[in-house]
């Protein structure tokens, strides 16, 4: 696991196109079950990095490669007793991604549209503090 500030974490891949941003729509079950996100995850030992981390997920809930760009931001977060920080790099696709393995629904949003989603809490903290700042 990677730590930042002595938390746990976890990364977005933020995509923007014409001025909308790609989120995708979490399967039922889980703690984010139906909530909307910016996808990536929790980076392993293993990845060695963030954008590394972001570049795995993409290819595990996605099936398409990414190229990360430049740290967008970062938020703090709790999820039950586990501190984390959600740290959000700028990525573009290198196709369109067409296949949900980790979601149910996915698009492109404007802001306006993206805060009227049922988002996950840490990811309406980041287009707040971040995107809409």
């Amino acid at each position: 696991m990677l730590y930042r500030e002595g938390r746990l974490v976890t990364t977005a891949g933020v995509a923007v196109e014409n001025g909308r941003y790609f989120l995708a729509q979490r399967k039922p079950g889980g703690a984010l079950s139906g909530r909307w996100e910016f996808p990536g995850g929790k980076c392993d030992q293993d990845d060695g990095s963030e954008p590394r981390c972001l570049v795995r997920e993409f290819r595990e809930e996605f099936a398409v490669d990414i190229s990360v760009h430049g740290e967008i931001g970062a938020v703090p977060f709790e999820h039950g007793a586990v501190e984390l920080m959600l740290v959000a790099y700028g990525i573009s696709f290198h196709t369109p991604p067409t296949r949900l393995i980790e979601h149910v629904d996915s698009g492109w949003f404007s802001p306006e549209e993206m805060v009227a989603l049922d988002l996950a809490e840490s990811d309406r903290r980041l287009i707040e503090r971040v995107i809409l700042g």
